[in-house]
């Protein structure tokens, strides 16, 4: 395992925590209300939510599916972004962990090309 594909799994796993606790927690209190009153109050953060596992997931993707590491780096690079762009200042950790991932990626010696 490559050392872009470790820090990018670190990152998505702490990314991934809080947004499925929170999903977790708003479908078991709106089990015990019986009616989905919360989708209401709470609609927007389910959005956040969501997306912030999509971003997640395809962080994860780019970096273990994609066999080139300029693609991959640069695919980390843009979910970083674009969790600064739905979260904003609550992801700079994610951010920054994505882009140092995409940054190693983008350095990293593509392993297919043959060695004189």
């Amino acid at each position: 395992m490559k050392t872009y594909q470790k820090l990018t799994l670190i990152t998505v796993i702490l990314g991934l925590i809080i947004p499925l606790f929170g999903l977790f927690l708003y479908f078991f209190v709106n089990s015990l209300i019986g009616i989905p009153i919360l989708g209401l109050v709470f609609g927007g953060a389910l959005l956040v939510a969501i997306l912030i596992i999509a971003v997640n997931i395809a962080g994860l993707i780019a970096a273990f599916k994609i066999k080139n590491p300029k693609t991959a780096g640069m695919l980390l690079i843009g979910c970083g972004v674009v969790l600064f762009l739905v979260v904003h200042v609550l992801a700079i950790p994610g951010l920054v962990l994505f882009v140092i991932a995409g940054i190693m990626a983008l350095r990293e010696r593509n392993s297919t090309l043959k060695k004189i």
